[in-house]
């Protein structure tokens, strides 16, 4: 037998403590009685318990209260051995949500097919660990690494234009906090999916991929747009510049390559329908699973405190009940 809560056994020595309470009480109850009446006329006004009964009683209610005592220190004894595999990959997606995402190159935009494609490599991945990463000219955490793939989708699909309130592409910011989260968090092999057009306003998107190279994190890259440039929606019509000319927004791929090769990753374009573009992706992923896997033994010991929560009940319940019929008149004279 073990015990899940050892600390609560110390309560066993406040019992003696209890005990002796309950016969100052009894022991009070009969001063009280003396002063207040002659001996031959106790047996009306006593508790309708005899003494035996109250000790009884007693014992019954200190016994549950130590049964109790035991159902807190949560008693433990048989056990199974459960083996769980773990394959070992800390994955952060990086999701471009600026304002060039908004182009209809792609349908419904450029951000509604980066979710699709974001969205099978969610359903692909089995025991990793998956944090989401939303970039704009800043970069924030929307979701903590996580083996909860429910959770991951909810915030891949909340991601708008509106994640990130700072305007522009910083690809190098968004890779310095991709590292962070992998960082504070990650145990296995670390791994960023990075998911942009690729126009980087920031300018550190290559030294940022260096210093990711040097940690041992490897970036695959799914650059999202055309390059001949489409133009960004807004309200009313077009984005334009202070000249009044409609802003076009073009996929910069070389820029995702060399991110790419730097962290011997891979980079592919994205196609306006399928999935064909992260069948690479995953099929890397899955060779580092395998060469990530480790199995791990959990011993988990049968809890037994809710015998000991009936036993005190049980036992408290009875205590409630100990009593006996009240004396007749005649039994004065025994």
């Amino acid at each position: 037998m073990k015990f899940a809560n050892p600390s609560f056994l110390f309560l066993i020595f406040a019992l003696p403590v209890v005990a002796l309470l309950l016969y100052a009480r009894e022991k009070r109850r009969t001063v009280l009685r003396e002063r207040f009446a002659a001996a031959r006329l106790h047996p009306m006004i006593i508790s309708h318990l005899s003494r035996q009964r109250r000790v009884v009683g007693a014992l019954l209610f200190l016994s549950g209260l130590a049964a109790a005592i035991l159902a807190g220190a949560r008693p433990q004894w048989g056990y199974e051995d459960r083996r769980i595999v773990s394959a070992g990959i800390d994955l952060i997606i990086a999701v471009d949500v600026s304002k060039s995402m908004l182009a209809e190159d792609y349908k419904p935009n450029r951000l509604g097919r980066a979710k699709e494609l974001l969205q099978n490599i969610l359903w692909s991945l089995k025991g990793d660990r998956v944090g989401i990463v939303a970039f704009a000219g800043d970069a924030a955490v929307v979701c903590p690494l996580t083996a909860d793939y429910a959770m991951a989708k909810a915030a891949l699909q909340g991601l708008d234009t509106t994640s990130v309130s700072k305007p522009g592409t910083d690809i190098g910011r968004a890779l310095d906090v991709a590292m962070g989260a992998l960082e504070l968090a990650a145990q296995g092999d670390k791994v960023i999916v990075l998911l942009t057009d690729g126009e980087d306003h920031g300018g550190q998107a290559v030294a940022m991929a260096e210093k990711a190279a040097k940690a041992g994190v490897r970036i695959y890259c799914i650059g999202i747009g055309t390059s001949q440039g489409m133009p960004i929606p807004e309200e009313g019509g077009y984005k334009v510049d202070k000249q009044g000319r409609v802003v076009s927004t073009r996929l910069d791929f070389e820029t995702l390559t060399r991110i790419a090769e730097l962290t011997k990753g891979s980079a592919y374009k994205a196609n306006p329908a399928g999935f064909a573009e992260i069948q690479p992706i995953l099929s890397e992923i899955e060779q580092m699973q395998h060469r990530g896997e480790q199995e791990t033994v959990f011993r988990i010991y049968r809890e037994r405190f809710p015998w000991f929560i009936g036993l005190a009940l049980s036992l408290l319940i009875l205590e409630m009940f100990i009593f006996e019929t009240r004396r007749s008149p005649e039994g004065l004279t025994e």
